[in-house]
């Protein structure tokens, strides 16, 4: 199995392993990338690309003239889901949830971190089975054109690191309704005040969980080499005061970046604060 693995793969994996027991501690200058290829037998051009695979997890960082040095481990940012205790008289109630929208920025500050936003990205597209079945659609008979639907895009990141990517999708009728989701602007009061002046309240939510390959944008964006661990996935259903869905929201998040949680009745103070500093 080992012989089907790249060379350079393969050192990538011994050394990140290294990395993660401690036997390779943060600020630990690695081998110089002659004394690498020595060590393994192989060409520089291999020691090159293993390590341009640690640099994309973070592993490593590469001073020009000095060497390469093993990282300080990034603390995760912690996202309260079921509940939004901010300490900001502004910050959305409880029907928000936190990691979305304005409730992820004042999450951020509250932990003393930074959030920043990409321009929405926006497109009408046909809708796929799992939009259809998320909002209710009855399946459409072959040779009929299927429903659209409204996506809006965002990266996400968090001290100017990558933390997530979000695509939320809403029908076309309720987008021709609610206009400004058409816009490929920042909703300043947030999507979900803005769709409740339109008429519709978010009276609650679903939330569903999986952990899946990443895809070749969040490779990308994460900057992720090719043994990266699974992206989490979080999907989120919200629906109205009618009971009717209006929104499904789907984030990807980096590996080891983000801390998902959930609090159950009544707790210490002090397990709010966890993740505040």
């Amino acid at each position: 199995m080992a012989d089907n693995i790249p060379k350079y793969r393969q050192i990538a994996k011994d050394l990140r392993t290294r990395i993660d027991s401690g036997e390779l501690a943060p600020g630990t200058q690695l081998p110089t990338e002659k004394e690498l290829a020595d060590l393994w037998d192989v060409s520089p051009n291999t020691i090159k690309k293993a390590l341009n695979e640690l640099r994309m997890d973070g592993r490593v960082e590469t001073v020009p003239q000095t060497g390469s040095f093993v990282t300080e481990a990034d603390q995760p940012f912690v996202i309260t889901l079921n509940h939004t205790e901010l300490d900001d008289e502004r910050a959305p109630g409880p029907r928000y949830g936190s990691g979305e929208g304005r409730a992820f920025e004042i999450e951020a500050r509250r932990q003393r971190h930074e959030a920043q936003f990409s321009k929405p990205e926006v497109q009408v597209e046909d809708a796929e089975d799992f939009h259809m079945k998320a909002f209710g659609i009855p399946p459409v008979p072959e040779g009929q054109l299927k429903p659209q639907i409204v996506r809006r895009s965002q990266r996400r990141l968090v001290d100017g690191k990558p933390n997530s990517l979000q695509h939320s999708y809403y029908r076309l009728e309720l987008a021709i309704e609610a206009q400004l989701l058409l816009n490929s602007a920042d909703i300043v009061e947030g999507t979900v005040a803005y769709l409740q002046s339109c008429g519709h309240v978010q009276a609650g939510y679903e939330d569903v969980f999986n952990a899946r390959p990443p895809t070749a944008e969040e490779r990308k964006f994460f900057r992720l080499s090719k043994d990266s661990l699974a992206v989490m996935e979080h999907i989120r259903t919200a629906y109205d005061q009618n009971g009717e869905p209006i929104r499904l929201t789907i984030t990807a998040y980096k590996p080891g970046a983000t801390l998902i949680r959930f609090i159950a009745g009544e707790v210490p103070d002090e397990v709010w604060q966890k993740g505040s500093s």
